[in-house]
């Protein structure tokens, strides 16, 4: 399994495609929001770098609606079979960086294991 954890802009909220999303959609652009952040999220945890197959949007709470207004809003890009998240891999641990890290994690938690149980 991927991370546990994603990188998060504080200022996301703020950041104008965002705003412009909630702006000119409304409640749906709200919606659609949600599904963008629970798509990092997603992304995240499964390794997928950032895409988002058409089979998986009911996992991240989207319909093919808000997909559209995320394709519209730029955060997402079309692609075959699904979406991209739009500067994933700038923003995020992909390929071989997650590797380590995921490596590091479970090491990590081995030897934390091996010193509480050992005798």
């Amino acid at each position: 399994m991927g991370l546990p954890w994603i990188r998060l802009d504080t200022n996301v909220a703020a950041h104008d495609k965002i705003a412009d999303l909630v702006d000119a959609h409304g409640t749906k652009g709200k919606a659609a929001g949600f599904v963008y952040f629970c798509s990092l999220a997603y992304a995240g945890g499964h390794e997928s770098d950032g895409v988002i197959k058409k089979s998986t949007l009911k996992f991240i709470h989207g319909t093919p609606g808000d997909a559209a207004l995320l394709v519209q809003g730029d955060l997402w890009l079309l692609i075959d079979g699904g979406w991209s998240i739009k500067n994933y891999g700038t923003r995020q641990v992909v390929g071989a960086e997650q590797q380590v890290v995921s490596a590091a994690r479970s090491a990590a938690g081995k030897k934390g294991a091996e010193s509480r149980w050992a005798e």
